[in-house]
């Protein structure tokens, strides 16, 4: 179980200070079975997502799209 104290200090951070300790806790998992080449995709992916937050399509919009897709097939 996690420390409450530790948990309460941690949410005192500014924002940029708990992404970092986010990465930190993060790297130190085992990737699992993700080659060096899938991860460097996704973290390209991330850091192009961050870069333009406001470039996405909600769910919502997707799943329409799809099935106008199939409808017109």
């Amino acid at each position: 179980m996690v420390d409450q104290a530790l948990v309460e200090q941690v949410m005192r951070l500014d924002e940029a200070a708990r992404r970092e300790l986010w990465t930190m806790i993060g790297s130190s998992f085992d990737a699992g079975d993700v080659c060096e080449e899938v991860a460097a995709i996704i973290d390209e992916r991330i850091a192009e997502a961050d870069a333009h937050p406001e470039d996405f399509v909600t769910l919502q919009d997707d799943e329409r799209e799809l099935r106008a897709r199939r409808a017109a097939a």
